[in-house]
């Protein structure tokens, strides 16, 4: 394969894995020892973001999902899978952490 061919396969690739979720599409989300993973998500600006959080350890703070500029403050039983649904309205990083900021995350929106 050309290198010219290889560098335009190699971006179209890149871009389609930051795109983020289709519309509706659910991301899932999983809190361990290590906080937040993903952390960083990508959204797009006017279409609702479905995250679907599973705290998988009681080791950590991070028992809530906290993200400020949304109005979002849902608790995270343990092992229990919780629907968080927000739409963001302008671009930019939307950041979510624990209510000690401790864990934290962002989540940009194209």
């Amino acid at each position: 394969m050309r290198p010219a061919a290889l560098g335009m396969l190699l971006a179209l690739g890149v871009a389609a894995c930051h795109r983020g979720p289709a519309p509706g599409e659910p991301v899932r989300m999983t809190v361990t020892k290590n906080g937040y993973e993903p952390w960083r998500i990508p959204a797009r600006r006017g279409e609702k973001l479905v995250l679907l959080v599973t705290r998988t350890t009681d080791q950590t703070c991070a028992t809530e999902l906290v993200i400020p500029e949304a109005g979002v403050n849902a608790p995270l039983p343990l092992g229990r899978e919780v629907r968080i649904e927000l739409t963001p309205e302008k671009t930019g990083e939307l950041r979510f952490s624990c209510a000690m900021r401790m864990f934290q995350g962002v989540i940009e929106v194209r």
